[in-house]
């Protein structure tokens, strides 16, 4: 799809909903949780516009370079995947963000299973052709299936990119919690994609506790509909609590609405963005959480 268009598989995560939020930001933490030592929250940013002039994209790699304790990766997608040809517009984009220290991976569409194997290897080659490996880190395999039936073709996708380059990060979108084998097919899994008021619920436990095996680095969260500020730091929060137990976090007060198809939540940043990585910052840090 184009690059302005959302990914097919927005989906609101309504699996194991119970609990709710605790305060302003609670994330209901219990106790009772195993949890590995914790990696430092990043922010991934669905990077779905195109760099004119005084697009977000400038905005990006300011951010990254005033704020370098926060890591921030950008998800790339020119033409729903890599198109054709290099853009010159991406090319320069891409150069002064990775420049000013953030990280860029290219946005792979898989239709939950049922596309071609060829297709996607096309799409990571041409990336890496066309804008290099020191600034691809890695890709976003997108409109990934959750069930054990299409593991085989995740693990074919996961080996191919790590046969290139073992440093290679690949973040699977499922946009929900997948059954746990899809833990080897990923270094990273977008299990939560929908509205903030369904993330504050947003509870692996029993069925997916698999996910507390494994650093908060396997798990991602992508949330809209986070009207305002304190929206955002209570997501955060819940991401950063031992039972959302996520370490790659993103919210933005855009709108979508799944049942309607309408919105596009990925168009641009937020109107809370500096405040969004001042947040990241601070719960990082174990300090205050900065005035909305």
């Amino acid at each position: 799809m184009p690059a302005s268009r959302l990914p097919l598989c927005l989906v609101a995560v309504v699996a194991s909903l119970i609990g709710a939020l605790s305060g302003c930001g609670g994330g209901g933490d219990s106790p009772a949780i195993p949890r590995p030592p914790s990696e430092p929250l990043r922010v991934l940013v669905p990077a779905y516009f195109y760099p004119l002039p005084g697009s977000p994209w400038e905005q990006l790699a300011r951010s990254a370079q005033a704020q370098p304790s926060v890591g921030i990766t950008a998800i790339v997608n020119p033409s729903n995947g890599a198109g054709k040809q290099a853009d010159a517009q991406f090319t320069q984009a891409i150069g002064a963000f990775t420049q000013a220290g953030g990280k860029v991976i290219g946005y792979v569409p898989t239709g939950y299973g049922a596309s071609a194997q060829s297709d996607i290897r096309l799409h990571i080659d041409r990336y890496l052709a066309f804008y290099g490996r020191a600034h691809i880190s890695g890709f976003f395999i997108d409109e990934m299936a959750a069930t054990s039936a299409a593991l085989g073709f995740y693990r074919q996708i996961y080996g191919y990119i790590k046969g290139l380059d073992a440093g290679l990060q690949v973040v699977g979108n499922p946009g929900t919690l997948p059954v746990a084998d899809y833990a080897a097919v990923a270094d990273t899994l977008v299990t939560f994609e929908g509205q903030a008021g369904a993330y504050s619920r947003f509870d692996p436990q029993p069925s997916h506790g698999w996910v507390y095996q494994h650093s908060n680095g396997k798990q991602a969260m992508l949330v809209h509909d986070a009207s305002d500020c304190s929206t955002m730091q209570a997501s955060l929060r819940t991401a950063a609590s031992a039972r959302g137990h996520a370490g790659w976090v993103y919210a933005t007060d855009r709108h979508y609405d799944f049942a309607r198809n309408t919105g596009n939540p990925w168009a641009g940043l937020p109107a809370y963005w500096n405040r969004l990585l001042d947040t990241v910052d601070a719960l990082n840090k174990g300090q205050d959480l900065p005035a909305c």
